[in-house]
């Protein structure tokens, strides 16, 4: 049942249009970070935003049929490359929602020192029992807080800083490490960050409290019985980052995510490492990326641990010409290894885990697949008529690397496998979509998406018992959304 927006949110929309109408500074310009309310010897930085999504889909990948009791890309049950089956539900035709998502937040400045608190409330109307949560995402309704940190940093000279708290971050093109921030409520960690600057050289650590220390009861662990106290789950990683030119950036990545009981079930208990590799570049409307990684450790399963070996790889390339709207010319490609269905006693595990990736950035707006099992290769291209308007336009071949392994959304959520599939082919994107952003603090946005299923895909159906009554599975997706965002400043 559709409810009405509670008080705190119109209460919310009214200050951020009252923030938004404010007189600012150079021709109504958004403030400088640096720039806010100055009081004694304090700077206060007020800030808000206030989105609504409506979204559409028909023919939805991850919801009816085959329920699994975790959707950890790890996870798998015995004597299968799934984890276990929880339900079987209907198949779901249509799925449709409203999201609405409001923050509210302020930072306060005192000399090397800042505090950040920014509060969100996010909720939900429409087929929300059809909804699930991806990898490091809170159930909804939710009102929390988004970010609060204490920042210590240098206000001259070398750069550095440490950052203690809940804070948004992102590593690089966020295939690994993702703000997620196109998700209902986005993503934020717990936990300290520090960095530093020598001279074209940025160096960077963290660590992250994923879940904490302690015991869970049965309704938080999903299981008849509490699961006794553990320490929790941490995720560690290093940044270097070398910038040799404008069209050569070097970057090195290392994370370790070290996953006990008590656990989410978007976690398995297990130790993951992975190391990765990035070369980039930006320059006179010529921008590319290309990044590879490397994954081992060990996961815990039924009978002994499973040594870990997966190989992920990605490359995309984007050329803005000088042609009339400013128009652009984009390509991509990824590959990232999988499994192939039920694995022996002690087989390594081919399966790539993109630990807490951007789940739209990089692959895709309709985010049905992500960097673990997958061939891509796609293109785009891209216009602004008006300097308040975008409009582009995209296509993707998706495929499975391991036919008869594990297809995973965007959001690490598992739609299913099929051990006897031979066919590579999930199927092909094609999207368009429209942005327009007529005052500084408006924007709007839409677009539609069409993905035609393969062979592949269909026979993943079939397994996953989300086939038609005739036995038939749906030949294509239809997804489509509109979005307005109003921001201050």
């Amino acid at each position: 049942m559709i409810r009405s927006l509670p008080f705190a949110s119109i209460a919310l929309g009214s200050a951020l249009l009252a923030l938004a109408l404010a007189p600012r500074t150079a021709a109504a310009q958004a403030l400088p970070q640096s720039e806010g309310v100055h009081l004694g010897g304090f700077v206060f930085r007020p800030s808000a935003e206030l989105r609504i999504r409506g979204e559409f889909r028909r023919y939805p990948v991850d919801t009816g049929g085959d329920v699994y009791s975790s959707n950890a890309v790890l996870a798998e049950g015995f004597g299968g490359a799934l984890p276990p089956l929880l339900d079987t539900g209907n198949v779901v035709k249509t799925q449709w929602f409203f999201a609405q998502r409001a923050r509210l937040g302020l930072a306060v400045d005192r000399g090397p020192v800042t505090g950040v608190l920014t509060l969100q409330d996010a909720r939900l109307w429409g087929s929300d029992d059809a909804i699930f949560v991806g990898a490091g995402e809170p159930s909804l309704p939710e009102t929390a807080p988004y970010e609060a940190y204490v920042d210590v940093h240098t206000r001259s000279g070398r750069r550095a800083f440490v950052r203690l708290g809940r804070q948004r971050i992102e590593w690089g093109d966020g295939r690994l490490i993702g703000a997620d921030d196109e998700t209902l409520t986005a993503r934020s960690l717990d936990g300290v960050r520090a960095g530093v600057q020598l001279g074209n050289v940025d160096l960077e650590a963290m660590a992250v409290l994923l879940a904490a220390p302690g015991g869970a009861p049965p309704e938080v662990a999903g299981t008849r019985k509490p699961i006794s106290a553990g320490t929790g789950t941490q995720l560690y990683g290093l940044n270097a980052l070398w910038r040799v030119a404008p069209l050569l950036h070097l970057e090195a990545t290392a994370l370790a995510r070290i996953a006990r009981e008590p656990r989410p079930t978007w976690l398995t208990p297990g130790d993951t490492v992975v190391l990765d590799a990035r070369i980039s570049g930006d320059r006179r409307g010529f921008r590319y990326a290309i990044e590879g990684a490397y994954e081992l450790g060990r996961v815990a399963t039924f009978t002994a641990d499973r040594p870990l070996g997966a190989f992920a790889a990605a490359a995309r390339a984007a050329l803005e010409t000088s042609l009339p709207a400013r128009l652009t010319f984009s390509a991509r490609g990824a590959y990232a290894t999988g499994d192939d269905g039920a694995l022996e006693e002690g087989e390594t595990q081919r399966r790539f885990d993109p630990i807490l990736p951007d789940a739209q950035d990089n692959h895709g707006p309709m985010g049905l697949y992500a960097w673990s099992n997958v061939i891509e290769a796609g293109g785009g291209v891209r216009a602004s008529p008006l300097d308040a308007m975008t409009v582009a336009a995209g296509y993707t071949f998706v495929g499975l690397a391991s036919p008869g392994g594990r297809w995973v959304t965007a959001r690490l959520l598992p739609v299913g496998a099929a051990s006897d599939n031979e066919s590579r082919a999930l199927g092909h994107e094609i999207d368009v979509s429209l942005a327009f952003q007529p005052w500084e603090p408006l924007r709007f946005a839409l677009g539609y998406g069409l993905f035609i299923f393969g062979d592949g895909a269909q026979a993943i159906f079939r397994k996953a018992n989300r086939a038609h009554d005739d036995g038939r599975p749906a030949d294509l997706q239809q997804w489509a959304f509109l979005q307005t965002t109003l921001s201050a400043p």
